[in-house]
């Protein structure tokens, strides 16, 4: 026990302590003055980066506008590449997949869409992939798939389009029980800014029209509900949730 031991022993025992743990205290003292230091400089990068991506992001707006389908690709590389804990990698994801809409290339917007519901950094970008990847596979007329990816919408923002495309599906597939069920819950939850009221009560009326006759839809029936409701025209920066957020992260 220390107690006991002489002046020259506790002073020996010092000195050992210090040529063994000599590498520990130097790096405590470092990590020490790193924090302090190295919290500005991560500061400063983190708002470096948000700004370049930002005016990235920019740049591939406007290539969108353009119609410069080559450039948009290569801009979504360089976010890739050097951007990923960016949301501007999010939304161009959105507005590629619009694109390769746009040329017809479905498969494709599809992967696009899928990579960004599974890996997005937005809860609610994601949600506006999986939305997207519905209509697509609806208008495919994979209505199984499509139901699939819909599944249960986790936030009250989508819930009254969630359940009108998915109103949409079951009316394809002739079920029209289920179809009913669908647009009466998104007039319950939505409202004029979230859905076309007057559209959605339109297609309830129908298919309460349809039950009370008696009558259903072949499953082969021609599919025409989602030529309105294909991934819509408008710029991708006002059509894929909020914008993101700039400022890093503290």
């Amino acid at each position: 026990m220390d107690e006991f031991l002489t002046d020259e022993e506790q002073a020996e025992r010092a000195k050992k302590w210090l040529r063994e743990n000599t590498v520990f205290v130097v790096a405590g003292v470092t990590i020490g003055l790193g924090s302090l230091f190295g919290y500005q400089q991560w500061q400063d990068y983190s708002q470096n980066q948000a700004s370049e991506a930002s005016a990235i992001w920019e740049q591939l707006r406007s290539a969108v506008d353009g119609k410069r389908f080559n450039e948009v690709t290569e801009t979504l590389e360089l976010l890739e590449k050097d951007f990923t804990s960016t949301p501007y990698l999010d939304q161009a994801r959105l507005a590629l997949a619009r694109m390769y809409v746009e040329r017809n290339e479905i498969d494709v917007a599809l992967e696009q869409l899928a990579l960004l519901a599974r890996s997005g950094g937005d809860v609610q970008l994601r949600r506006v992939a999986e939305f997207r990847m519905a209509q697509l596979l609806n208008y495919l007329e994979r209505y199984e798939e499509a139901l699939g990816v819909l599944g249960q919408p986790d936030t009250n923002a989508f819930a009254a389009q969630y359940h009108e495309l998915k109103g949409d599906v079951l009316f394809a597939q002739g079920e029209m029980e289920g179809a009913r069920v669908e647009y009466k819950a998104a007039l319950n939850v939505g409202d004029g800014a979230s859905m076309d009221r007057t559209l959605v009560q339109m297609k309830l009326d129908d298919v309460a029209g349809l039950l009370a006759g008696g009558v259903t839809m072949p499953l082969d029936a021609p599919n025409d509900a989602p030529v309105d409701n294909v991934v819509p025209v408008e710029d991708p920066a006002t059509d894929t949730g909020p914008e993101p957020d700039t400022q890093p992260a503290s």
